[in-house]
């Protein structure tokens, strides 16, 4: 409970910067709740005055004051519910801004445990409902506290047995919700863990439709759909059902209250000790205080929403980004390229290291390629290099600096990278490429396409540069993506390029072309390579075989092949420097 409510403050803290702008709307709330309150008394004495009594002279100023609340409270009411309506959209627009910021600062780690379909709910689905916090119902409360204050006191003043009779009523209510409200926020929050499941499920296949489709399981995707969508559907019915059962006995307790109340004021009439005027302003009352009544189990029950949504959104906020900068990091607008590798350990869980007693010394502007077996620790050495995780033991060398003594922002401009998996954003081909260096210039950008054999095919695009990817744009290749990717790590103009698997996705003409191409753009710039095409890698100043996370031969193409019997020597020779490397040939 004292987390709930930790929670809620720092929600309230997203409010802050429009807290006079909310005391204006509460104060508009209180003033018309007040103005709510006037009618019954109005009604009354036209009654007991002018009906009753026979009072005329009155009548027309009964009616003008009648007529003046009901007109001032409508205007009231409009500019309370455009004030709210801002207020919460832009208190859903703060949290949504700070979530995405949040995230974007989270470690490679965390969005391994997360998936996106997961993490897109949390963004958009529950910042949503943590908005009901700010809607008319909930502002609503300050009024409805006035209203039920004021009730009440008048009704005692009219006659305390009905008013004593009231409150029994009022209690029931709390009733209903002690008996209903845990088992709604059971099944709620059981929903909406099943839906994170189902929406990350739907991502996963849909990104990999390409295998779905090869390997023929459509059927059995949509099988797996179909169980988690009906798992949600039946968390989702029982809360339904939960939450229709805490509405129906609410509603219930109020039509037998307002039954209860109009008879037992009837029979006060009868008895004359309640004047005709009397039942109708007690009854009225009573309805002001029933209505909030039914208005906060209503609002009870959406809280329980909007505090599941927040435990949801702190399970992200909380989330502290695993790579940080030191107390006092060391600036670097610019790197030599040197690295080194100090007796460096690295695992992603304990019981399964992945790097062991490494050690490598690269000098500015060589090319390393690494090559191994599947699992051998290649591109976590690149995640190490790019410090998207840190060594568990060891150091980690930039320029005779450790890595994590380095300030993260000026490091990761340093490299430029290429992986495996092409990936571009939907936007213009120039807009893809000026992603790495936004202020890019125009004979830059082409100069980076034509060093990777893309320009052509950009310039005879109906509108070239200016050309859109993605769902309303072109459709390219994956050769195509990938040498627009390479551009964009070219335009970067890094003193680091990590290649990843690179000309994987190119037929062998593109790849020649290309890398002819790299070894010129390589030309002075520490790089690194993995690769599993030998051809690709002939040329690195040297080449390190990997297995088990260790060193198991390294040097130059020509160092290697001298070893008699050497692992290098024996792959190299077994496809002749031009097949491609498989984990049964390691």
């Amino acid at each position: 409970m004292s987390e709930t409510k930790s929670q809620f403050g720092a929600i309230f803290q997203f409010v802050r910067p429009y807290r006079f702008y909310l005391l204006s709307v509460l104060t508009l709330t209180v003033l018309l709740s007040i103005l709510t309150m006037l009618p019954p008394l109005l009604i009354r004495g036209i009654i007991d005055r002018v009906l009753t009594q026979g009072d005329r002279s009155i009548f027309f100023t009964f009616a003008f004051c009648l007529i003046a609340v009901r007109l001032f409270t409508a205007l009231s009411r409009y500019i309370q519910t455009i004030g709210i309506a801002y207020l919460g959209q832009r208190f859903v627009f703060d949290i949504r801004t700070a979530l995405y910021e949040h995230m974007m600062h989270l470690s490679l780690r965390f969005y391994g445990k997360h998936s996106v379909g997961k993490l897109v709910t949390r963004l958009m689905g529950d910042s949503g409902t943590v908005q009901q916090m700010l809607t008319a119902q909930s502002i609503n409360v300050i009024s409805d506290l006035v209203c039920a204050t004021f009730a009440i006191s008048v009704t005692f003043f009219l006659n305390w047995r009905l008013a004593t009779l009231l409150c029994i009523i009022v209690v029931s209510f709390v009733v209903n919700y002690r008996i209903n409200i845990k088992r709604i926020r059971k099944y709620t929050r059981s929903s909406r863990s099943a839906y994170d499941h189902l929406s990350g499920g739907v991502q996963n296949r849909l990104t990999a439709s390409l295998a779905v489709k090869t390997f023929g399981t459509e059927g059995r995707e949509h099988g797996a759909f179909q169980e988690q969508s009906d798992l949600c559907l039946g968390l989702g019915r029982e809360a339904a059902f939960a939450g229709n059962a805490f509405s129906m006995n609410t509603q219930l307790i109020r039509g037998l209250g307002r039954s209860t109340i109009y008879f037992a004021g009837c029979a006060l009439v009868l008895r004359g000790e309640l004047s005709y005027g009397d039942v109708v302003a007690f009854t009225t009352y009573a309805m002001q205080l029933l209505g909030p009544a039914v208005r906060f189990s209503g609002l009870a029950q959406q809280l329980q929403n909007v505090s599941i949504a927040i435990e949801r959104l702190f399970e992200v906020l909380g989330e502290e980004p695993e790579i940080t900068d030191s107390d006092d990091p060391v600036p670097m607008t610019e790197l030599k390229g040197e690295v080194e590798f100090e007796g460096v350990h690295f695992h992603y869980e304990e019981t399964n290291p992945v790097i062991r007693g490494f050690d490598l010394h690269v000098a500015p502007g060589e090319t390393i390629a690494f090559i191994g077996p599947t699992g051998c620790g290649k591109s976590t050495l690149l995640s190490l290099i790019m410090r998207f995780f840190d060594v568990c033991e060891g150091r980690l060398l930039m320029d005779g600096n450790d890595i994590r003594d380095i300030r993260l922002h000026d490091l990761r401009r340093q490299f430029g990278i290429v992986l495996q998996e092409p990936l571009l954003f939907d936007v213009t081909i120039s807009e893809n490429i000026r992603y790495s260096r936004p202020d890019a210039t125009q004979e830059e950008i082409e100069a980076a396409t034509k060093a990777a054999e893309i320009h052509d095919f950009i310039t005879g695009l109906p509108d070239g540069y200016e050309s859109r990817l993605g769902d309303e744009g072109v459709e390219i290749s994956v050769g195509q993506k990938q040498r627009i990717t390479i551009a964009r790590a070219i335009v970067a103009d890094p003193a680091i390029l990590i290649m990843d698997e690179a000309t994987s996705a190119l037929d062998s003409e593109s790849e020649k072309l290309i890398q002819k191409a790299m070894d010129r753009v390589l030309e002075g710039r520490t790089s690194f390579v993995v690769a599993h095409r030998l051809s690709t890698i002939r040329n690195a100043d040297k080449i390190v075989l990997l297995v088990d996370g260790t060193i198991a031969e390294i040097g130059g193409h020509d160092e290697l092949m001298a070893i008699p019997n050497g692992r290098y020597h024996d792959l190299y020779t077994k496809h002749m420097g031009a097949g491609v490397l498989d984990d049964t040939d390691m």
